[in-house]
């Protein structure tokens, strides 16, 4: 049992006390310690504060004017009721002082650990044994003698440093065997005498001798705790070696950017670096040392949350918070754990990320920017290109009508079916409703169903699995469909595919999905499809050759490009920008006579546009002189027995003068085809003599530059 002759008085105070009350309480009651109560609950002590430790303050300017929080304190308190066993009070040994409460739960006071020594030493009876273990656990020599010096009792560890056997050191008094001098002191005195060297022909220790008073202050003895010198070295070598492991870890810690806080396996605050974020902390952070951060939670701060994510996952932690003066600060809390898997300490870095956040939204918006100027000028790129190459040139009024109706349908992602001659630019026309189109910033993919084999196009269009059949990729083919998602496929050609993938087709359009070529996983594509054919698909399907259900899927919307022949508005106009295109292209000045217009003009086209971009192409690299006269084009032209080519009146003249320059142009043509006189007359349907008189004549106003035929 505790007795209440050792308890001592508690006076507690609150965080809102001044120093200058505390200092009161211990200079009038003459006590070493004041306890600081919680400000929610004045039973529950949360701090003591040491007449010691507040001495250095009065020389602070304004000192008793500062609040108790602001004073150094200690958190480390104990707590015990009266009536527990002996041994319960030796954990008490790890604390500075302890706070007795009586079995009702009121406080009575507190004990000093020199309180609970000495009643142990003076109540042994019950527990001999148990106080000899405790002795010689300690690493240390202890002597407990009384007032002349006899010995009481003693650790192992003393009959190690003085070298005597325990029959030897019972018989010695411990002035015989130490110092008399500074025992007869304590004793006489009762002061304790901490530090002092003892060095003689037997042993060489670091003693402390501390008096053991009784209830009423009488020394009834003293205590003695011996330490060897060599041991007392190397302690100091250790504690040299912390120290500048210390100044190292501070200087380390105070040259990282980042705020570094080291908190207990409980989360109180041990330490932190040099380093503070400005503006954030809201209290001074001295005044956390020895605080619970888990309690900080009503304080605004986030140490309450990340500790306690930290102490519950057992892994690395990291949580972003604003501030209250808006700095975006994140906490990067990591778990320190022992050899035994223990967690130890809990390391917090935090580091203002205000400018990084508002840089990344920056750098967001600048990306986001950027993109769309990329994809802006990837357009126009690609329309400068295309109008450079695929341009559609147009004045007739058939090619008004087409492009209005492409214009309408463009903004959907209907299929669309272009059919038309061969060589009417159905490809150019596909490229234009994807460029007007929704999806022009996605892939465009052509695909020539006549122009690969029919045992590779469904793997082409489908794609296919690694080791999908003999001699495919080892990593497979995603295939066309896929290569086209989010975009267009344009399938050129479509009637020269086989009948047995007509069907697939027809289920990736019904369905959107497609299966590769030796997988089983179905795959979504989100394809628009332009498909394209110069054949008639509707008399395919009455023959057979076309499934009818595919092609109703194809012809959703259909658009008829004209033939050139019947727009020959727009060929003078074709045939000017082929002829720039040219001239860039191989670095010539060419130009097409008045004649050489009108003679391409009334020229049929049976290969379309594509007929006429070769002539051009032909007229630009062989030609000799930079003007191409009419006579230049007709040997490139292709006609035969009795077609002639179209004449064109651009203006009304008299029939005699009509006449006569369609007699011009048809000799004139008729010569240049045949080469003779007499084949030229027997086309023409006339005598020889005829065509010999009136080609003379033709010819001598050649020579003269005058012209022949239909001029505007």
């Amino acid at each position: 049992m505790v007795s209440n002759c050792f308890v001592r008085k508690t006076y507690p105070v609150s965080f809102e006390s001044s120093a200058n009350e505390v200092w009161d309480i211990m200079t009038r009651f003459n006590e070493r310690y004041v306890f600081v109560t919680d400000p929610k609950s004045e039973n529950k002590y949360v701090a003591y504060i040491r007449n010691t430790d507040m001495l250095p303050l009065l020389t602070e300017p304004g000192w008793m004017d500062k609040p108790v929080r602001e004073l150094p304190y200690q958190t480390n308190l104990a707590y015990y009721q009266q009536g527990i066993s002996i041994p319960d009070y030796f954990k008490v040994f790890g604390e500075e002082v302890v706070v007795v409460r009586d079995p009702a739960g009121q406080d009575e006071g507190y004990l000093r650990r020199e309180d609970v020594l000495y009643y142990i030493l003076t109540n042994q009876s019950g527990h001999p044994d148990w106080m000899r273990s405790l002795l010689n656990s300690i690493p240390m020599g202890i002597l407990i003698v009384d007032k002349k010096g006899q010995i009481e009792n003693f650790s192992s560890e003393v009959l190690r440093m003085v070298r005597v056997t325990p029959e030897e050191l019972r018989q010695q008094r411990v002035g015989e065997l130490l110092d008399p001098g500074v025992f007869q002191r304590v004793i006489e005195n009762g002061e304790k005498v901490l530090n002092y060297i003892i060095v003689n022909e037997r042993i060489g220790v670091l003693a402390d001798f501390c008096p053991i008073h009784s209830h009423d202050g009488t020394v009834t003895g003293a205590t003695i705790v011996l330490q060897d010198l060599p041991f007392i070295e190397r302690m100091a070598m250790e504690m040299e070696y912390v120290k500048n492991l210390n100044t190292d870890l501070q200087g380390i810690l105070s040259s990282i950017y980042d705020e570094i806080l080291v908190l207990d396996e409980k989360g109180v605050l041990l330490r932190y670096s040099g380093n503070l974020i400005e503006d954030f902390w809201e209290i001074n952070k001295e005044q956390l040392l020895g605080i619970n951060l888990m309690e900080l939670e009503q304080e605004g701060l986030f140490f309450s949350a990340i500790v306690r994510m930290v102490m519950e996952r057992k892994r690395k932690v990291s949580v972003t918070q604003e501030s209250r003066s808006g700095k975006n600060v994140l906490a990067v809390g990591n778990p320190i754990f022992a050899d035994n898997g223990k967690l130890e300490r809990i390391v917090i870095a935090l580091r203002d990320v205000t400018e990084t956040v508002m840089l990344k939204e920056e750098l967001l918006q600048v990306k986001k920017i950027s993109e769309k100027y990329k994809k802006e000028l990837e357009h126009l790129r690609d329309q400068k290109q295309y109008a450079k190459n695929r341009q559609l040139i147009y004045a007739s009024e058939p090619m008004e009508k087409v492009m209005k109706y492409i214009h309408k349908i463009a903004n959907t992602s209907s299929t669309v079916l272009l059919t038309g001659e061969s060589g009417v630019g159905k490809e150019v026309f596909a490229r234009t409703i994807y460029e007007l189109g929704p999806r022009y910033s996605q892939p465009f993919v052509k695909v020539n169903c006549g122009a690969i084999p029919e045992t590779l196009l469904e793997s082409e269009l489908f794609g296919y699995e690694k080791g999908a059949f003999t001699g495919a990729n080892s990593n497979g083919k995603p295939g066309y469909f896929r290569m086209a998602h989010k975009g267009v496929l344009f399938l050129d050609e479509i009637g020269e595919m086989p009948l047995n993938l007509q069907v697939k087709l027809l289920r990736v359009l019904q369905e959107r999905e497609i299966i590769p070529v030796g997988g089983s996983e179905i795959v979504e594509v989100d394809v628009q499809i332009i498909a394209a054919t110069n054949k008639n698909l509707e008399k395919m399907v009455e023959e057979g050759t076309f499934r009818e259900d595919l092609y109703y899927r194809l012809n959703v919307i259909p658009v008829v490009i004209p033939p050139l022949r019947d727009r020959p508005e727009d060929i003078p106009l074709i045939s000017l920008h082929f002829l720039q295109t040219f001239n860039e292209k191989y670095a010539r000045s060419t130009q097409l006579s008045q004649d050489a217009l009108d003679l391409l003009e009334s020229y049929s086209w049976p290969g379309n546009v594509r007929e006429l971009q070769n002539i051009i192409e032909r007229i630009v690299v062989t030609a000799d002189e930079d003007l191409i006269e009419a006579h230049h084009i007709t040997p490139l032209l292709k006609t035969k027995k009795k077609q002639y080519l179209r004449q064109r009146l651009t203006k009304i003249m008299p029939l005699k003068e009509a006449t006569r320059a369609m007699e011009e142009q048809l000799i004139k043509m008729a010569m240049d085809e045949f080469k003779t006189t007499s084949m030229a007359a027997k086309v023409l349907g006339v005598s020889q003599s005829t065509i010999s008189r009136k080609y003379q004549e033709i010819q001598e106003k050649i020579s003269r530059g005058e012209p022949i035929g239909f001029k505007v």
